[in-house]
């Protein structure tokens, strides 16, 4: 299974609650930038796992023009950034099962992105994110990165 763990992009530094946090325009620039990225990788997607917080939805809002219509959709309290990451790799490693060939696209934070990356490759440790960043992984017999790309690097 073919799975892409990305942080939201980046969002404004205030808000009532930090869970109401949006993207500024510096993160719609940064996601629409990875999305088309993706796109290049993606012709279905089977789930999209993404946090209930405000800068994660709207980061899957600013791909969803952009990427195949998710199979099904699943809001994740536990994708919050200081969610249970042994639940979500749990789950991961479960929809592998199901689907051996699928692909899976989360929408997290910091620093759960990491945690995620270092729960099912755990070689590889928990590699840092910036905003809109996404690590590709590849979720077989033996686990493992295929590549961490960072939006100021694509061109």
């Amino acid at each position: 299974m073919q799975v892409y763990i990305m942080r939201h992009g980046e969002a404004e530094m205030f808000a009532a609650t930090d869970s109401e946090r949006a993207l500024n325009q510096q993160g719609i620039n940064e996601v629409t930038k990875m999305g088309h990225f993706l796109s290049e990788k993606m012709t279905h997607l089977d789930y999209l796992l993404v946090s209930p917080y405000v800068r994660a939805q709207q980061t899957w809002q600013c791909l969803s023009s952009l990427l195949p219509k998710p199979e099904q959709t699943v809001e994740l309290k536990e994708l919050s950034p200081s969610g249970d990451e042994q639940a979500v790799v749990a789950l991961i490693n479960e929809l592998a099962i199901e689907k051996p060939m699928g692909k899976v696209l989360v929408i997290s934070h910091l620093p759960l992105v990491g945690f995620l990356v270092d729960g099912l490759v755990p070689e590889v440790g928990a590699p840092l994110f910036s905003t809109a960043a996404v690590a590709e992984l590849e979720i077989a017999a033996e686990n493992s990165l295929l590549s961490l790309q960072h939006p100021v690097s694509l061109s």
